[in-house]
């Protein structure tokens, strides 16, 4: 096993990425710290010859523990049976890959299945890990001949990674009342009596000590932290629950901590930036400007995610704008989202010619102005490109 490496808040990902191109086989022991004076949480990947193939909070010791786990995710009542019936007929006592052949051919449960279970699980382990520094320990003796579908595939590491954005921007919407998966609840003042739910108050009173995260008490439980913060969003509401001064101020990320995307937005109407601002704010950092000049000190000197640019400017030309930024080589791949009440072909073939992303005509309605900003954040996830390469080849 090689010696533990440290990595800073938000540098794990790059750390992901080196190894996959080194085509690393084995193990990924994560270990992350989320408030110094807690013990770091644990996770594990698994590589095959740089291929994602399974990820949690640890490796399945046998093949059939992990076929139990399958089955448990999938509400198969027969597993046990099939697991004791596929044993029989293996070649091989410990391979992964060939009972679950075995299992799948009795269908008790199938390879989208076993895909999609393992998928959630590492979409989890990165949205927990990826925002906080800890260290990294790579294990090539690890053997785990798992792989998917029925040719034998790896996980989709793109797919994985714009799973991991969306649930990063459904903690966003939470945020106001929930502030981070990492949030402690309490009970109020008053106690238990004020919740009128039976099922939510013998909840409440068996896992809520001021204490557990609301990670802790999904793994506890064995659910998805997000789902289960939708409850406690809920309960919050209805006064059930509180999360104020409960968090460790080194555990509520700030936004810059949180990295939400920043959107620019250069318009020099009041009107418009007022309604930009409404639409996007609850998903994204959003700073304004109101001429190329300030625009251009703002994206020299802040990561910008996205500009949304207006055609017509009082300074410089909108499009000339844009040729400028599409210049600058670390803006090349930048989304640039043109607004203009111009919407004529001609008009939307130059926004293109000039370097646009995407051509929007004013008034723009704020639900398709974020389906769009949205969309165009998404694609600009540096993401490996990785076919899904046969592990059984």
């Amino acid at each position: 096993m090689q010696e533990a490496s440290q990595y800073q808040a938000g540098q794990l990902l790059n750390v992901l990425w080196d190894l996959q191109y080194e085509r690393i086989s084995g193990g990924i022991y994560i270990k992350t710290t989320v408030n110094p004076e807690q013990r770091p949480k644990s996770y594990v990947l698994v590589l095959e010859n740089g291929q994602l193939i399974y990820g949690g909070s640890r490796i399945p010791e046998t093949n059939e523990e992990f076929a139990r786990m399958i089955g448990s995710k999938c509400n198969r009542r027969m597993t046990d049976i099939a697991i004791k019936y596929a044993t029989q007929k293996l070649k091989n006592p410990s391979s992964f890959r060939e009972l679950l052949e075995r299992i799948v051919q009795i269908r008790v449960f199938n390879w989208e299945e076993i895909e999609s279970t393992v998928h959630n699980q590492v979409v989890q382990v990165l949205e927990q890990s990826l925002p906080y520094p800890g260290q990294l320990q790579v294990d090539s003796t690890v053997q785990f001949d798992l792989s998917h579908g029925k040719d034998g595939y790896a996980l989709d590491w793109s797919r994985v990674m714009r799973d991991v954005t969306k649930r990063q921007m459904e903690w966003t919407v939470l945020a106001p009342i929930v502030p981070s998966m990492e949030a402690i609840p309490q009970l109020p003042r008053r106690g238990l009596q004020v919740v009128t739910d039976i099922k939510a108050q013998q909840h409440l009173h068996q896992w809520v000590n001021g204490v557990r995260s609301l990670t802790d008490i999904a793994e506890q439980l064995n659910q998805d932290p997000l789902e289960l913060a939708r409850s406690y969003r809920a309960w919050a509401v209805s006064g059930w629950v509180t999360f104020g001064g409960d968090v460790p101020a080194t555990q509520v990320p700030s936004t810059t901590e949180q990295q939400l995307p920043i959107v620019l937005s250069v318009d020099d109407s009041v009107i418009v930036q007022t309604t930009i601002k409404r639409a996007l704010a609850d998903r994204y950092e959003v700073l304004l400007a109101s001429n190329a000049v300030d625009a251009l000190k703002v994206i020299n000197t802040t990561p910008i995610a996205l500009l949304l640019l207006d055609v017509t400017m009082p300074d410089v030309d909108g499009l000339e704008f844009c040729r400028t930024v599409r210049s600058i080589p670390k803006f090349k791949n930048m989304p640039i989202i043109m607004l203009t009440a111009r919407d004529k072909f001609s008009d939307k073939l130059r926004g293109q010619i000039a370097g646009a992303t995407h051509y929007l005509i004013k008034p723009v309605e704020s639900n398709q102005l974020l389906e769009v900003v949205n969309k165009c954040i998404e694609k600009t996830i540096l993401v490996p490109s990785f076919s899904p390469t046969l592990l059984n080849s």
